[in-house]
């Protein structure tokens, strides 16, 4: 098996990257052909909370990566709720209106109770526990003998377990586009749940362990990033003034009241959230942002960007922005 060490999101990509050209394997696949490596991967994140892609030739669109996670959390499988910030995804899903694999659906959901709840009522009890596993996995749905299915999970288990004060996770997936899924939207999607069932429990964000039995990248795709800045320093590390590396805003302030008014921000039913303060700092400047966007007004898109708390999504949001400005401006010969 292929070990990964990386501080976070950015170094794993790099990492990635590097290790899938010089040992990656070609193959045939149904949507065209890939490298992949030849034994299954871990990723490790030492800081899973370093959650913001910033490579620009990698191009990841924050405002739909963390809206995507907050979807997830919320525990929906609706196309609606996302088609604003993606209008692709619903030809993801088989029948244009659900996503059956949803992730979060599956933790909170589709099993008939709400996964989550469960796991942090056991590893409260007893922060040693080894047997809490929440499952992304229905055998009776996803193993099935046709093959036509479009939504069949790609990550399929999460362990946890709490040591020395802190939360360690675990994902394991079957099969992981490493461009777009395992360093692009699942270190969101999945460190941020690490991070509310952490606060939940009141204790550190540990390790996040990304165990990919099949890790691979389409050439189109890899094309793209096939030439990296190996000498680009980590945002991570100069977004602080004091030369200390930065440190996100906290996701939950309350856990008691965080789904709650995760509810009331996918339902946009208020804007007050006076026990944590994501939405009202973070999450609803860059909802309002990726809005006014849509309705080209960037200008005023970019001003509502500056207005997030948190400098990480700030930056992503500005930079991304920024590109399509440039973008548009060479298309009309400003």
């Amino acid at each position: 098996m292929y070990h990964i060490n990386a501080r976070n999101v950015n170094d794993a990509l790099i990492l990635g990257v590097q290790a899938l050209n010089q040992t990656g394997v070609l193959v045939e696949t149904r949507n065209g052909k890939a490298l992949e490596f030849p034994t299954p991967v871990c990723t490790t994140y030492s800081h899973p909370r370093e959650r913001v892609l910033f490579e620009p030739k990698r191009n990841a669109n924050p405002f739909f990566h963390l809206m995507e996670s907050l979807w997830m959390l919320g525990g929906r499988n609706d196309t609606k709720w996302l088609e604003p910030f993606n209008s692709n995804m619903s030809s993801y899903s088989d029948d244009g209106m659900v996503f059956k694999g949803a992730y979060g659906h599956r933790w909170r959901n589709h099993f008939g109770y709400d996964q989550l709840e469960i796991a942090i009522n056991r590893l409260s009890g007893y922060k040693n526990d080894r047997r809490t596993v929440i499952s992304m996995w229905d055998p009776k749905q996803d193993l099935v003998e046709t093959n036509d299915q479009k939504d069949i999970p790609c990550n399929t288990q999460i362990y946890l377990n709490v040591r020395d004060e802190e939360l360690h996770m675990t994902v394991v997936n079957r099969s992981n586009d490493m461009i777009w899924g395992a360093y692009g939207a699942n270190v969101v999607h999945m460190s941020v749940l690490q991070e509310y069932i952490a606060a939940s429990l009141d204790c550190g964000v540990g390790k996040y362990h990304q165990f990919s039995n099949n890790l691979h990248a389409y050439l189109d795709t890899l094309e793209k990033v096939k030439n990296l800045d190996y000498t680009n320093v980590d945002p991570y590390l100069t977004l602080d003034d004091d030369g200390s590396s930065y440190v996100s805003p906290a996701l939950v302030d309350d856990p008691e009241t965080f789904l709650s008014d995760l509810d009331d921000f996918i339902e946009n039913s208020t804007e007050r959230f006076s026990y944590n303060l994501f939405f009202s700092q973070t999450a609803i400047p860059m909802r309002t942002a990726w809005s006014l966007y849509k309705c080209n007004e960037i200008d005023a898109a970019v001003r509502k960007v500056k207005t997030i708390k948190d400098k990480a999504w700030q930056k992503a949001c500005l930079d991304w922005l920024t590109r399509i400005i440039i973008k548009r401006e060479q298309k009309h010969g400003f």
